[in-house]
């Protein structure tokens, strides 16, 4: 079963949501009158308390395909579970049923604002962050549980607190009772999910390997982890160095507030341009974030938050710091590339012009045109200037411009921008040829030419042509004075037997 949550205030909005052109039932219905004042019932209540900010709240519940469509007498019983949760029994409630989808699912429209109190609920009691188990689910605490735990392990929060989290809680909670599809909890993907960077990380930072040919930052990860896991950030900063990396913070600023410290980012020293969060570097058994990294060190450590301002240039007191690889030469490409951005800035040059030219010629024509037109349909009776200007537009405007059009085209297909390589394959284009050897002489290898394939290339490949016949080869007969072999050969092609 899977959860969502939303807040707003548009009572009437999400009504119109939830039945509006929508295969729907309605589950049920509480401390309000009909489905069709609810929303105005629930304005009149959430009016009453103008401090309450988030006064709808949505819930969705979705369950699995395997699962069916569960019975209504369940969907009460998970809603009133639902309620119990966040402390909202006795609030006004409309539960509707969608047919729409091809899995069972309902929607709560709940107002937070009690009709009884005009107050949304009081705070609920949590477990204390140092008292939590892995694991454990993170439902707000029932007064039995609370009279059993010391006074230092409970914590005050708002009713709504981590209310994702704990639909989510619920849910598996409920998939157990129920005998339903079970999912994992928050806390469980934890231990089981990969951590690192993502997809769309890696892509970017092969696309920038391709492109720039410098080695990602990624490749590093081992020894930058074992890096950041020494006790100071002094011997952190001086074991980046030494394999060729830096940290900086990744500031946050704000207009209201002085700049803020939110994270952490590693940089190749010989390029700034190729970084990495340090939580690109998470892995299944330990995190890097900045926080996290903290978390590991000891409790007399000095702070990044501290130690980064009074050390904006540790790299000069770092002896060690050394470049063990080379950056690759580059001369090439980039003289490639000042000459691409050239060609780029004349032809787009030359294009503009052209364009220019064309809009001249074309309002120059179609002006003329226009005034032949003209003069042509007033020698004409007044009954044919209406078919005759349509034919002349169909026939004589229409082909002309077009033929201009046609013309222009063609020559912009000529000045189409160059496009830029990568240095990977810059690079691939002048590799030399490889060497082929051949005893004590070496010989280089030609490499056959590559033939732009076309669709009538494509084509000629995939269908044989029917003049093109293949025939075995025949045997080479050797010079034979002996008659009767050549005459047995001759027999066997034939056909015959001998």
């Amino acid at each position: 079963m899977i959860p969502s949550v939303t807040w707003g205030r548009n009572f009437a909005g999400l009504e119109t949501y939830l039945i509006h052109d929508r295969d729907h039932e309605i589950l049920e219905l509480q401390e309000v009158s009909s489905l069709q004042n609810a929303s105005a019932e629930m304005a009149l209540v959430a009016e009453q308390a103008p401090r309450a900010k988030a006064v709808v709240m949505h819930i969705s519940l979705s369950a699995a395909l395997e699962d069916g469509r569960l019975s209504d007498s369940t969907w009460r019983q998970v809603i009133g579970d639902v309620l119990d949760e966040f402390g909202l029994r006795g609030h006004q409630l409309v539960a509707v049923r969608h047919r729409d989808k091809g899995y069972d699912h309902i929607h709560l429209m709940i107002c937070t604002v009690s009709p009884l109190t005009l107050q949304t609920p009081p705070k609920q009691l949590f477990l204390a962050p140092h008292a939590r188990v892995k694991g454990a689910a993170s439902f707000a605490l029932k007064r039995n549980e609370v009279e059993r735990l010391p006074a230092a392990d409970v914590v005050k929060r708002s009713f709504n607190q981590f209310a994702l989290f704990r639909l989510q809680d619920l849910c598996r909670y409920i998939e157990k009772r129920y005998s339903l599809r079970q999912l994992r909890t928050h806390l469980e993907m934890g231990g089981v999910r990969q951590r690192g960077p993502s997809r769309r990380t890696k892509a970017a930072h092969e696309h920038r390997a391709n492109r720039t040919g410098e080695q990602s930052i990624l490749e590093r990860a081992d020894a930058i982890r074992a890096a950041l896991d020494l006790r100071s950030w002094d011997a952190a900063g001086r074991a980046l160095a030494t394999i060729g990396v830096g940290l900086e913070a990744a500031v946050r600023k704000s207009k209201k507030a002085s700049a803020k410290i939110v994270g952490l980012t590693l940089y190749d020293l010989r390029s700034g341009g190729n970084r990495i969060k340090a939580s690109d570097l998470d892995t299944a058994q330990c995190r890097y974030g900045l926080l996290q990294i903290e978390k590991r060190r000891p409790p007399d450590a000095v702070s990044f938050e501290r130690w980064w301002p009074e050390n904006p240039d540790y790299l000069r007191a770092c002896p060690e710091m050394k470049v063990e690889e080379v950056l690759p030469d580059r001369t090439e490409f980039e003289l490639y590339r000042a000459q691409h951005f050239e060609a780029r800035r004349r032809t787009r040059s030359e294009r503009e012009k052209r364009k220019r030219e064309h809009r001249a010629k074309r309002k120059k024509l179609s002006q003329q045109l226009t005034k032949q037109r003209k003069e042509e349909a007033s020698r004409l009776p007044p009954s044919q200037r209406r078919s005759y200007s349509v034919a002349f537009t169909k026939y004589v405007r229409l082909p002309q411009l077009k033929a201009l059009d046609d013309g222009h085209r063609a020559q912009m297909v000529k000045l189409r921008l160059p496009r830029l390589l990568s240095f990977a394959l810059f690079m691939a284009q002048r590799a030399p040829e490889p060497l082929v050897s051949q005893g004590k002489d070496v010989v280089f290898e030609e490499k056959p030419t590559i033939k732009q394939i076309t669709k009538k290339t494509a084509v000629e490949q995939v269908t044989p042509s029917r003049l093109q016949t293949h025939r075995k080869p025949e045997p080479q007969m050797e010079a034979d004075s002996d008659l009767e072999i050549q005459l047995a050969w001759l027999k066997q092609r034939s056909g015959h037997s001998l």
